[in-house]
């Protein structure tokens, strides 16, 4: 039956109900004034009987806190007709996170981001609490709520502080308080084992609830699981105080069976490889019995600050066909991304191609970039990762998924719903494995896309370089024969023996330069304008994408279709007994939940061989890909290393041309010497013999030697301006030689 309640200022139903606790309970109200949604806290008999000093703590805890991570408080006030005083709160539409891991969705704990999410916020606000020097004492899923804001983000919030009390930092207590599966082993031995032992207790048993709350955020499910449950209270205590140093879970699974114990999270849980090394530890932590090795807050609060410091980085791995993700805490580099990669896919750092975008990795950032200056990845936009010693693609064989339950024929409200309700969970497991399947076929075409044009943009610069490099070799050659001629020539004028020959040499190098620009205007010509996609594009009709098949969006829609039954299946356990009508309904949403799980799992055989087929067709073109990328990269190394010969030749031809200006001028004046008139009588002498001048034989000399000094004087401007570029050459070579090794 429905009553109307109320305040001063605030009304609320009975039938409103959120939630309800040993001492009181919380409705849904309203605010007389303005109609604003409110959550009103009533307190029953049994909290009345509490001493007055610990009724008032709760009041007196509220006014002290305030933080967007706790809930707050509106006021507090009277209830009429003299029930007492009633606490009005914040409403928090999101629901208690007990309520968000007992939907189906999460069955198998939360998702990554939200799983962050809360122990960012979940460690906010009991930072404010311990600033204030106050302990909570109930920490568990039931008392963290979500706070949906005006735009749409989640902030979760602490609440319930009926048990909380303030205790300083080397402070005790000894009154007993929480919920038992999340109590700290020392509490459960006297709170819930009724041991008379003399222990008091300090703030840090809520690091163990938070412990323990953390790993079923995580997980959907407890750590500690005596077979039975609560009834097997005895081993649930040998479980917690038993377990070894670093262990974070023990299950038994039959009556007086052993324990299993774990220390990694189970299979089943949505968070990714890279999260869980990191948050491990932490749970470890957390979850700590020997008094020598539990933490302390300000250890709490610092592990908890670096794993939300972390920068996400979504890889997807070619080989496996698979996405991963790793974490890189602000200070790491480069040299440390390559590490937490290789532990995930054993692909050793020398083997790595890392792409961001259509481009290197490496030409976004450098070895030494800070991880939180790395630029932003997303699951649909990731960095690709590429072997370059392997070119074979193999996805992963498929996870075990649940299976679908099977209804008893017995008809049976509150059996049938829990079926339904594993059905669901189920139903999202599916859903989530397609999408998975579906997103990594659309990743198999974005790496074609992505490959081909870093390919296409290497083989343009290769090119590039490489007719560059050929026609400076070409200049050298020039130069080089103008520098024999000149040399020669003014050898022949001073008389002098045979200098070294410099043109065959340039030649040689000319004739290397131009075969590798004809090799890379080849290489180039036979891949560009997208030849290199087409053993992918004549695969792509044999290889649908599931995505293109909007499989994703049809398992999305066969789940909303099992919530929906399971629902209506809920609401028929509502009422118990079923009319004649309304059980032949039952029985048709029962067969409805049967049919849409059978057309799920059909919808998961269909995606799974479509993504082998797309990761086998990505496995040819890899092959030709990886062949192109390794010659591209052969013959820039080959370009790089006939760009430093002719570098060499430029100098020696430089040193070799001051050698020959220098036989130039001493030609010169030595012809200067010899144009100086003899004496008369000589002259008259020579002219009566009928000598030629020995201005004439030197002028016939000089002439000869003209068309040397010329050429060489006119190629001067070319051998210095190639000289200065091959000098410039050298910073831009060192820094086309780190490109040619990603």
């Amino acid at each position: 039956m429905s009553f109307l309640r109320g305040s001063e200022n605030y009304v609320w139903c009975t039938t409103s109900v959120l939630g309800k606790g040993a001492t009181g309970a919380v409705f849904q109200g309203v605010n007389k004034n303005n109609g604003e949604p409110v959550a009103v806290k009533t307190f029953n008999q049994l909290s009345h009987m509490r001493p007055h000093d610990v009724q008032m703590r709760e009041f007196e805890v509220l006014k002290k806190v305030k933080h967007e991570n706790i809930v707050k408080l509106l006021a507090i006030e009277e209830e009429q007709e003299g029930r007492g005083k009633v606490i009005v709160m914040e409403l928090c539409t999101g629901g208690s996170l007990f309520n968000i891991l007992d939907d189906p969705e999460n069955t198998y704990g939360l998702q990554e981001h939200e799983f962050l999410l809360v122990v960012e916020h979940l460690t906010a606000g009991m930072k404010h609490l311990r600033d204030n020097n106050l302990v909570h004492r109930d920490l568990k899923p039931g008392n963290i709520m979500k706070f949906i804001n005006e735009d749409g983000t989640t902030t979760y919030k602490l609440t319930d502080f009926g048990a909380a009390r303030e205790l300083q930092e080397e402070e005790q207590f000894v009154s007993l308080y929480g919920t038992e599966e999340y109590l700290h082993p020392d509490m459960y031995e006297r709170a819930v084992l009724r041991k008379p032992v003399g222990k008091s207790f300090g703030a840090t048993v809520d690091l163990w609830s938070i412990g323990v709350t953390l790993y079923h955020v995580a997980t959907g499910q407890l750590p500690f699981r005596p077979y039975g449950g609560r009834r097997n209270k005895e081993t649930m205590f040998y479980i917690t105080t038993k377990k070894a140093s670093g262990v974070i879970s023990g299950t038994q699974t039959t009556e007086n069976g052993p324990i299993e114990w774990a220390r990694e999270l189970p299979s089943h849980c949505q968070l990714s490889v890279g999260l869980r090394k990191i948050v491990t530890p932490l749970l470890a932590g957390l979850l700590e019995v020997d008094p020598h090795r539990i933490w302390t807050f300000e250890r709490f609060f610092s592990e908890v600050q670096t794993v939300t410091s972390t920068t996400p980085v979504h890889i997807f791995h070619v080989n496996k066909a698979a996405s991963i993700k790793v974490f890189l805490k602000p200070e790491e580099k480069f040299e440390h991304l390559q590490t937490y990669i290789c532990e995930q896919t054993s692909v050793v750092a020398e083997s790595q191609i890392l792409l961001y975008r259509d481009c290197l990795l490496l030409t976004e950032i450098d070895d030494n970039t800070l991880g939180e200056k790395y630029p932003e990845t997303t699951a649909e936009v990731p960095l690709l990762l590429f072997n370059k010693n392997n070119n074979n693609v193999c996805m992963a064989p498929e996870p075990d998924i649940p299976k679908f339950p099977v209804f008893p024929n017995i008809v049976s409200v509150e059996n049938d719903a829990a079926q339904a309700k594993t059905a669901c969970s189920v139903g999202h497991a599916l859903r989530r494995r397609v999408q998975a399947l579906c997103a990594a076929s659309e990743l198999c075409g974005a790496c074609v896309v992505r490959w081909g044009a870093l390919l296409a943009a290497r083989l343009a610069a290769t090119a590039a370089r490489a007719a560059a490099t050929a026609a400076h070799a070409q200049r050298l050659h020039d130069a080089a024969r103008a520098l024999d001629l000149a040399a020669a020539a003014a050898r022949a004028l001073l008389g002098g023996g045979g200098a070294p020959a410099w043109a065959p040499g340039a030649a040689l190098a000319a004739a290397e330069a131009e075969a590798l620009r004809g090799a890379a205007a080849a290489l180039r010509a036979r891949h560009a304008a997208g030849a290199l996609r087409a053993d992918w594009d004549d695969a792509l009709p044999h290889a649908p994408c599931p995505s293109a098949l909007r499989l994703h969006l049809k398992a999305k829609t066969l789940v909303e279709r099992l919530r929906e039954s399971w629902q209506h299946l809920v609401r028929d356990r509502a009422t118990r007994s079923l009319t004649y009508n309304d059980e032949q309904f039952h029985v048709l949403e029962r067969i409805t939940v049967a049919e849409t799980g059978r057309r799920a799992r059909a919808l998961l055989q269909r995606a799974a061989p479509l993504a082998r087929a797309r990761a086998d067709a990505i496995a040819d073109w890899y092959k030709v890909a990886q062949t192109v990328y390794l010659q591209t990269q052969i013959l820039d190394k080959d370009v790089s290393s006939t760009e430093l010969k002719l570098l060499a030749l430029a100098a020696r031809l430089q040193d070799a041309e001051h050698r020959t200006r220098e036989l130039v001028s001493e030609a010169q004046a030595q012809k200067s010497a010899q144009q100086e008139p003899p004496p008369e009588p000589q002259r008259a002498s020579q002219q009566r013999c009928g000598a030629r001048p020995a201005a004439a034989v030197n002028n016939a000399g000089v002439s000869a030697s003209g068309a040397g000094l010329r050429a060489l004087l006119a190629e001067h401007d070319n051998v210095s301006s190639a000289a200065a570029a091959s000098a410039a050459l050298v910073a831009r070579l060192l820094h086309l030689t780190a490109d040619v090794t990603p």
